[in-house]
């Protein structure tokens, strides 16, 4: 499976809706995108509520393996109606699979720096870490050392 396979099945059950990604005007595109982004921020409240401890005044030492493991699959299945809703603006974006991957590596890499170089101001000198290259880059570099 593949992000592509997610975006083609989303983009399937839209059409299913009665949603044509290519025949929206820029003022439909901005409407659905605003529309799907809302409900992304439900499904992440949903999550957030199924979560366990999510409240911190709540004692939960009754709770017992059934209702851990409830409220875990609970937030499993909201955090799958999540991605349905990122994907479904990844779509209203336009966007690929490759689109995807490169700009989410070159934020990657944008966030390792930032939490590496000082001089960028996301974090500070006793903080900073070490690392020269960011998981995804040490992927690539063994990858192609072993070609």
């Amino acid at each position: 499976m593949s992000i592509q396979f997610l975006l083609d099945s989303q983009q399937i059950f839209q059409g299913r809706m009665g949603i044509d990604f290519s025949e929206m005007t820029e003022e439909e595109q901005g409407k659905y995108l605003h529309e799907h982004s809302y409900f992304l921020i439900e499904e992440t409240t949903e999550m957030l509520r199924e979560l366990k401890f999510h409240k911190s005044w709540k004692n939960y030492d009754s709770w017992g393996p059934e209702e851990h493991e409830n409220a875990e699959l609970k937030s499993k299945e909201e955090a799958i109606d999540m991605l349905h809703f990122m994907i479904n603006i990844f779509l209203g974006l336009g966007m690929n699979e490759k689109e995807i991957l490169s700009m989410y590596r070159e934020k990657n890499k944008l966030n390792y720096d930032r939490q590496e170089k000082v001089e960028l101001g996301y974090v500070s000198p006793n903080v900073a870490t070490e690392y020269s290259i960011s998981p995804l880059d040490q992927q690539e570099t063994r990858t192609n050392e072993n070609k």
